[in-house]
C-alpha cells in the first residue's frame, strides 16, 4: 500500500512544481495564504454569526411565550380562540416555516407548511409551547434560510471580498516580481560573466533600493577583481621576466647550477651542468640526484660517499665534496641549503669541473712535494717563502727556523735507509704536529728541514722549539730507537725574524743557518734565536736530554 503524503510529494515533484522559479512559488503562496487567511476569519465569522442568529432565534421565542403568557392572563385561559389572534400577529411578524396545534399525533390547528413527521426534533428551530388543554402543545417551525439569512449573506461576501483581494495582491505582486527578477536576472547574468573572465562586467545602479546597494556592491567587487588580477597579470609578467633574465644568467655560468627539493629531485639544471653530467632533459618525477650521478659515469668506489652524499646534504655540508668519474673528470660539489615554512627544505647545488686544477695540483705536488715526507720539498720552500714575503703588510712579523737532525747518520747508517726514512717521516709529522696550520714545514734536503713562521714575534719561536725538541724526546719511535739500539735522535734549531733580523730572503736564510750551527755547538738537541743567544744558554740546560 503506498503511502499517500510521498506520492503526492512526488507527484509535485513530477510536475514540477518544486523546480519552478523563486518568482511563481513566491506568487502562488502569497495567493494561497491569503486564501488561508480569508478561509479561517470566514469560519470565525460564519460560526459567530450563527450564534448571534441563534441568540436572536431566542429571544423571539422568549418575546411569543410572554406574549402567550399575557393572552392567556387577558382570556383566563388557553383557548384556541383567545390565542388565534397572537398567533397570527407572530405568524405575520417573523414569518416561521409553519405554526401549529398538535395533540398527541393529531393536528388540532396549523398555519403554514407543517411537516409530515410532527414530533422531528429540530431545535433550535423548533419551539414547542404546552397549552392548558389537556395534551395540547403549540410548535412554532422556524425557516433555516430566513434564520441565518444574515449569516450566508455574510458569509458569500466575505469569500467574494478575500478571492478579489488575493487576485489584487497577486497581481501587484506579479508586477512587482517581474521588475524584480529582470533586475535580479540582470545581477546573475553579470555574475555569470564575472565567473567566465569577463571582468569588465557591470550592472547599471539607479535608485536607492536594497537591489541597487548590491548591485552596487557587485560592481565594487568587480571593480576589485578587475584591480587585482592586473595586478597578478604584471606581476606574473615581472616574474617571467625575472625567470628569463635568471636562466640567461644561469645559462652563462661556467659552474653547474641545480635546484633540489627535499625529496632530492633535480627541479632545474642549467646549461653548464646539464654539460657535465652528459643529459639532455629532465623529467622532475624521477631525475633523482643519486641516479643522475650514476648515470653520469661516478667512480664504483665513490658509490657509498655519494649515498652518505645524496641522504645528508640537509645535513652539515659546510665543505666542498669532491667526486671522481670514469672518464677522468673531478666534480666538486656544493650546497646552499635553506627552509621555508611553505616549500619546506630546498638546497641550490653548485657543480664545477676542478679536473684541471687537481691535475695542476697533482703537478703541482710532485714538483714542490717531497715525495717521502708530503712536506714542501727545496723548490717549495724558496717559491713559498718568497710569496709569503712579497705579501707581508707593513708591520707585518715572519719568522724562519731552520732544524738539523742530530744523531740521523749514525741511524741510518746502523739500521739502513728504510729505518732512516721511518725516521725522516716521523720528524716531519712531529714538526707539524708542534707547528700552527698557518705555518709551512719543508725538507731541505737529507737531515735538514726548514719552517715558515706567519705573524710571529721572540716568544712565540721559542714556544714553537721548545714543542719540537719535547715532541722529539718523547715520541715513541724514537724512543724505542734510543731505548733498544742506544741510538739517540733529536734536532739543533736556529731561528731569525723579518723585519727583526733581516728584510731579504738571503739575510734571513744565512743568520738563520748560522743560529742553527750554534745550536750544534752548544751541544746539540737545542734551539739558537738571533740577537737571544745568552737566553738561549740559561733555556739550553732545561730543555737538553
Amino acid at each position: 500500500m503506498r503511502n499517500e503524503p510521498t506520492y503526492c510529494l512526488c507527484t509535485l515533484s513530477k510536475t514540477g512544481l518544486f523546480t519552478m522559479s523563486f518568482k511563481w512559488k513566491w506568487l502562488l503562496t502569497t495567493f494561497v495564504a491569503q486564501l488561508l487567511l480569508g478561509g479561517i476569519f470566514t469560519g470565525i465569522q460564519y460560526v459567530h454569526m450563527g450564534k448571534l442568529a441563534e441568540q436572536d432565534l431566542f429571544r423571539v421565542q422568549e418575546s411569543f411565550q410572554s406574549e402567550l403568557t399575557k393572552a392567556h392572563l387577558a382570556s383566563h385561559g388557553h383557548a384556541l380562540n383567545g390565542l388565534s389572534s397572537t398567533v397570527r400577529d407572530f405568524y405575520s411578524r417573523y414569518k416561521p416555516a409553519a405554526v401549529w396545534v398538535s395533540k398527541g399525533n393529531e393536528l388540532v390547528y396549523a398555519m403554514g407548511d407543517v411537516p409530515d413527521e410532527l414530533t422531528v426534533p429540530a431545535a433550535p428551530l423548533l419551539s414547542i409551547f404546552d397549552l392548558p388543554a389537556s395534551g395540547q402543545q403549540l410548535k412554532v417551525l422556524f425557516d433555516e434560510n430566513e434564520v441565518y439569512r444574515s449569516r450566508n449573506d455574510m458569509l458569500f461576501y466575505l469569500a467574494g471580498v478575500f478571492l478579489l483581494s488575493a487576485l489584487a495582491c497577486s497581481m501587484i505582486l506579479l508586477g512587482l516580481s517581474n521588475t524584480l527578477s529582470a533586475r535580479l536576472e540582470d545581477l546573475r547574468s553579470k555574475a555569470m560573466e564575472l565567473q567566465s573572465g569577463k571582468i569588465q562586467s557591470r550592472i547599471e545602479v539607479a535608485g536607492r533600493d536594497e537591489i541597487s546597494c548590491l548591485g552596487a556592491a557587485f560592481n565594487s567587487m568587480a571593480q576589485a577583481i578587475e584591480l587585482q588580477m592586473k595586478a597578478m597579470e604584471e606581476s606574473h609578467a615581472r616574474s617571467v621576466s625575472e625567470k628569463n633574465r635568471l636562466d640567461l644568467l644561469l645559462s652563462s655560468l661556467a659552474s653547474g647550477v641545480a635546484y633540489l627539493d627535499e625529496r632530492f629531485n633535480l627541479l632545474y639544471l642549467n646549461k653548464a651542468l646539464a654539460k657535465m653530467l652528459r643529459i639532455d632533459t629532465i623529467n622532475p618525477e624521477s631525475a633523482k640526484l643519486e641516479a643522475v650521478l650514476i648515470q653520469a659515469g661516478v667512480v664504483r668506489e665513490q658509490r657509498i660517499r655519494l649515498k652518505d652524499l645524496v641522504t645528508d646534504y640537509f645535513g652539515n655540508h659546510e665543505m666542498p665534496v669532491e667526486l671522481n668519474f670514469t672518464d677522468g673528470r673531478v666534480l666538486q660539489f656544493r650546497f646552499a641549503v635553506y627552509s621555508d615554512k611553505i616549500q619546506g627544505a630546498h638546497a641550490v647545488l653548485i657543480v664545477d669541473d676542478v679536473s684541471i686544477r687537481k691535475n695542476v695540483e697533482d703537478l703541482r705536488n710532485e714538483v714542490e712535494r717531497d715525495p717521502l715526507t708530503g712536506v714542501l720539498n727545496r723548490r717549495g720552500f724558496d717559491m713559498t717563502l718568497e710569496a709569503r714575503l712579497s705579501r707581508l703588510l707593513p708591520g707585518e712579523t715572519m719568522g724562519l727556523m731552520f732544524l738539523d737532525l742530530d744523531g740521523f747518520k749514525a741511524v741510518n747508517d746502523t739500521l739502513g735507509h728504510k729505518a732512516g726514512d721511518q725516521i725522516l717521516k716521523t720528524s716531519a709529522t712531529l714538526l707539524k704536529g708542534a707547528t700552527r696550520n698557518v705555518d709551512h714545514v719543508a725538507r731541505l734536503g737529507g737531515d735538514e728541514f726548514a719552517i715558515i713562521v706567519a705573524r710571529c714575534n721572540i716568544q712565540l719561536l721559542k714556544n714553537i722549539a721548545e714543542r719540537i725538541i719535547e715532541s722529539f724526546a718523547c715520541d715513541k719511535l724514537l724512543v724505542r730507537v734510543r731505548q733498544n739500539h742506544g741510538l739517540t735522535v733529536s734536532c739543533s734549531i736556529g731561528a731569525a725574524m723579518h723585519p727583526l733580523h733581516g728584510h731579504s730572503i738571503q739575510q734571513l736564510l744565512e743568520i738563520s743557518d748560522e743560529q742553527m750551527y750554534q745550536a750544534k755547538k752548544a751541544g746539540k738537541n737545542c734551539y739558537r734565536i738571533a740577537g737571544v743567544a745568552s737566553e738561549s744558554v740559561i733555556r739550553d740546560a732545561a730543555v737538553k736530554v
